[in-house]
């Protein structure tokens, strides 16, 4: 791959409206004093200077927290007509720009679970048809622990082009051949990058990191075995007794995907729509079978499962854990219940 590029804050505002002009762009920016994902009309809508992450994940551009599968019709001779909403998304062409490293990752688990271990169309078409470029993380939040998780506040892989705000430019790491083809397609606004603005850069990722590290936070290397050992440990009962069960901490989680399917059917009940909603571990009803048993009516049994899922089932089944310590959950938390305490307690941090 070609080296490191330069592009000015002036440059990357003509590169933004150039985008606009040719894809559906996806961008950070402020809504009611909180930073978030959206479409985007105008450069001047998009914050890339924003600190942490955004409120809510990037999934929902690509695993939507509500969203229709397929409608359907049957005809007076009883046959039945399927219209998949597949079809709709092959056209699509999107550029998501603003993506910070730990919300990379958070896409790469998704891939892992939604195109590797099962294969969901929908998500597949969406991921395969959006350029991601993404921006290092120079200044995280108090919540922000991607360092611990491996994956930021800088990445290596995942996107097409990576951003390091230098203070008057960025500078630019290529990821893949659709990003260079990027640069190629607007070689006017970018120019080559020299050893000072790459050293600049990886000083700039050093800090974040050592910003980071002050939290002293155990290593999740055998995190496997640690959740293994204090399966049946009391503080299970202790958060689950605080938890309110409200499900925020799975809607901004980035790499949850429980889903809950339902047909709605119109007045004429010869037509409708299947439907997919998200889900959360947390809610009730969501081990609640056809006979209307309930298999995790506790509260503590529902915390301890969604934490196991992320730090020790996912490793089962994915290889990797399912955390990128972005701090969205610790955050929103309204009993609030931060996820590295426990890990602190887990490990005999207390």
């Amino acid at each position: 791959m070609e080296t490191a590029r330069i592009i000015s804050k002036d440059d990357i505002v003509e590169l933004i409206d150039r985008f606009i002009v040719a894809y559906q762009v996806i961008a950070p920016s402020v809504i009611d004093d909180r930073v978030m994902y959206k479409y985007v009309s105008d450069a001047s809508e998009v914050d890339l200077e924003y600190r942490g992450h955004t409120l809510l994940p990037p999934k929902r551009f690509f695993f939507p927290e509500k969203e229709v599968l397929f409608t359907y019709e049957i005809s007076d001779k009883g046959t039945v007509s399927i219209y998949d909403k597949c079809e709709e998304l092959k056209g699509l062409q999107r550029v998501f720009i603003g993506i910070k490293p730990c919300d990379i990752s958070s896409l790469k688990i998704l891939d892992k679970v939604l195109i590797s271990e099962f294969h969901d169309p929908y998500y597949a078409i969406r991921r395969n048809n959006t350029l991601l470029i993404g921006i290092t993380c120079s200044e995280p939040l108090d919540y922000c622990f991607c360092y611990y998780t491996g994956s930021g506040p800088s990445t290596d892989d995942g996107y097409d082009l990576l951003l390091t705000d230098l203070g008057e430019e960025y500078l630019v790491r290529i990821g893949s051949n659709r990003g260079l083809m990027l640069i190629k397609y607007n070689i006017d606004l970018f120019k080559e990058a020299n050893e000072e603005k790459i050293a600049l850069a990886k000083k700039l990722i050093e800090k974040a990191e050592l910003k980071m590290r002050e939290q002293r936070l155990p290593s999740f290397e055998n995190i496997y075995e640690v959740m293994i050992k204090n399966f049946n440990s009391k503080i299970w009962e202790e958060y689950g007794r605080a938890c309110l069960a409200c499900g925020k901490c799975n809607f901004t989680c980035p790499t949850c995907t429980c889903f809950d399917i339902f047909d709605e059917v119109n007045l004429d009940l010869k037509s409708g729509r299947r439907v997919r909603v998200w889900d959360s571990c947390h809610f009730l009803s969501f081990t609640q079978v056809a006979s209307g048993e309930i298999f995790r009516k506790s509260r503590p049994s529902r915390v301890k499962q969604r934490i196991y899922h992320k730090y020790c089932y996912s490793l089962d089944e994915i290889g990797v854990i399912s955390c990128v310590g972005c701090g969205r959950c610790i955050e929103v938390c309204t009993a609030r219940i931060d996820l590295r305490d426990i890990i602190r307690r887990l490990y005999g941090y207390e």
